[in-house]
């Protein structure tokens, strides 16, 4: 069904906004944003902006919820550009679409997650679904690699399943634990090489340095560890 003109133009409006907003926290940090601020920039009252977002916090979970859906697309299209049956790609290949796409949007990343904005509470109903979207799509790389006999999957203790067992109840998977475990620990490594990278701390001479090599070698270790053929 098409969009009435008025539609478009609130649609619009609200592209707008949220692009500004992307800006300023750019620019002065995600604490810093301000409804005023974005008002006076766009040459709108405060009063007129408000109809699009009722607060500054209803402004930010917007922002969240599209970084969290902007990164999830990019792991589903690295994996999908990969064959079905190409499981060492798949892996590889979403691993670098997250660091790449945290390099390309510095300020979506430290919004989701960098320093929490003082005040901010982000409402979990609307904010989980889409922070699960993207352990979702490393979850289904590595269930394609378990249903193919490929993937090393040692039994989880029962230590572990205490841990592991509410994040199988949060995505409903119904396949092997040890499947959510490397899911968990490959995101963890994944994850703590960008932060790392992404705030300065991982190479000595930051405006030198190049992380590449680092974080492709520390992904064919992990999948290694998986028994992933190719992690060599």
């Amino acid at each position: 069904m098409s969009q009435t003109r008025r539609e478009r133009q609130r649609a619009a409006t609200t592209d707008e906004i949220k692009q500004i907003a992307r800006q300023h926290m750019a620019e002065r940090g995600a604490a810093s944003l301000s409804l005023r601020a974005i008002a006076r920039e766009m040459g709108m009252t405060s009063p007129a902006l408000y109809r699009y977002f009722a607060s500054r916090d209803e402004l930010v979970t917007a922002l969240i919820v599209d970084a969290y859906h902007s990164l999830a697309t990019a792991l589903q299209v690295a994996r999908d550009a990969q064959p079905e049956g190409d499981h060492a790609a798949r892996v590889l290949q979403t691993a670098h679409a997250y660091r790449n796409w945290a390099l390309a949007h510095p300020a979506d990343y430290q919004l989701i997650f960098g320093t929490p904005i003082p005040g901010y509470h982000a409402p979990p109903e609307i904010t989980d679904p889409a922070a699960a979207q993207s352990m979702i799509v490393f979850i289904s790389v590595l269930d394609a690699i378990d249903r193919a006999g490929q993937l090393r999957v040692p039994e989880p203790a029962p230590e572990l399943m205490a841990q592991l067992q509410p994040w199988i109840d949060k995505f409903g998977y119904t396949g092997s634990p040890a499947v959510v475990h490397f899911a968990l620990a490959g995101w963890a490594r994944i994850h703590g090489l960008v932060s790392l990278e992404q705030f300065g701390h991982l190479c000595a001479d930051p405006e030198e340095g190049d992380a590449e090599a680092l974080f492709e070698t520390e992904i064919r270790a992990m999948m290694r560890r998986m028994g992933i053929a190719g992690g060599k």
